[in-house]
């Protein structure tokens, strides 16, 4: 498994080549924060946009994908990205001390944080190249 989304420039968007498991990792953080939401100005500081553009987001990730696809990004869809991806395993903080937990995590998400953070990482550094 590939945990590296490669980016390319194409004037001011980004193209992200995304495998299914890219586009459901994503697609998962981006729901997870969702429904775990405190409303709508929590959501925005999470990730730099409100419910309808990480709705919209999520939406065009959504799906069984069969093979890999490429998929038109903003530079602020990005960020939505990144930000979801860093962002979600914090709603796994667990007990009287708010430690991560990586059982409920993974159940929820079907994931490794590890691959988030992979995941996060590698946007950087696509952006930083393209």
């Amino acid at each position: 498994m590939r945990l590296r989304i490669r980016l390319s420039r194409d004037g001011e968007s980004f193209i992200a080549r995304l495998s299914p498991y890219h586009a459901d990792v994503l697609h998962r953080a981006l729901t997870c924060l969702r429904a775990r939401q405190r409303g709508d100005t929590a959501l925005a500081v999470q990730v730099g946009a409100g419910a309808k553009a990480v709705d919209a987001l999520a939406a065009r990730l959504a799906g069984d994908h069969a093979r890999s696809f490429d998929l038109r990004l903003s530079a602020a869809e990005v960020h939505v990205l990144h930000s979801a991806l860093t962002a979600a395993p914090l709603m796994f903080l667990d007990g009287r001390d708010r430690l991560f937990s990586e059982e409920l995590f993974h159940r929820e998400t079907g994931s490794f944080r590890e691959h988030f953070d992979a995941l996060a990482r590698s946007l950087v550094e696509e952006v930083s190249k393209a």
